[in-house]
């Protein structure tokens, strides 16, 4: 009796390892990170060389795209996104104010094991000042007819409905 309940056991102990070695499955958008960032921090040093800005295996989005100093969104896929499919980011620039929507093709896709994409909120959009942050946001990754496959938001973007309140 012994060596069956220590079967068992081990069987269970495994099963859960195996599962926690799987981890949640996939929902598109691993994570959001985000950042204020100075013309020097974007910059890389291999720009030293070719006098071209260059990404890596980025793929870089900017409300303006001449300006590069504003508050940053780096998105990690877990999933491809369609390349047909849109990015799509919506902010809260102030309280009480209505969100506004940036819409970016996804036709390049981030490279490797790295390669995030990543979304400026640059020149007049970033808010002004390196202190600035949104009040909410929310990321969105669409299909051609515009059906969402993948969205993380900020806290405060949900209503109390949304976050399970009644």
């Amino acid at each position: 009796m012994s060596r069956a309940v220590g079967r068992t056991s081990a069987g269970v102990a495994l099963a859960a390892l195996l599962l926690a070695a799987c981890g949640a499955p996939p929902t598109g958008i691993a994570y959001v990170n985000e950042r204020y960032r100075s013309e020097a921090d974007v910059a890389r040093a291999s720009e030293a060389f070719y006098a071209k800005e260059h990404h890596g295996g980025d793929v870089v989005f900017r409300t303006q795209e001449k300006v590069r100093e504003g508050y940053y969104f780096y998105v990690k896929l877990d999933q491809e996104a369609p390349v047909d499919g849109r990015l799509i980011l919506e902010v809260v620039r102030e309280e009480n104010r209505a969100p506004e929507r940036f819409d970016f093709s996804l036709k390049l896709q981030p490279r490797g094991w790295f390669g995030e994409l990543v979304v400026g909120l640059t020149g007049k959009d970033a808010g002004g000042s390196p202190a600035w942050r949104p009040v909410a946001w929310r990321l969105s990754i669409t299909d051609a007819q515009g059906k969402a496959l993948a969205t993380k938001q900020s806290f405060l973007w949900g209503t109390r409905r949304d976050l399970g309140g009644r």
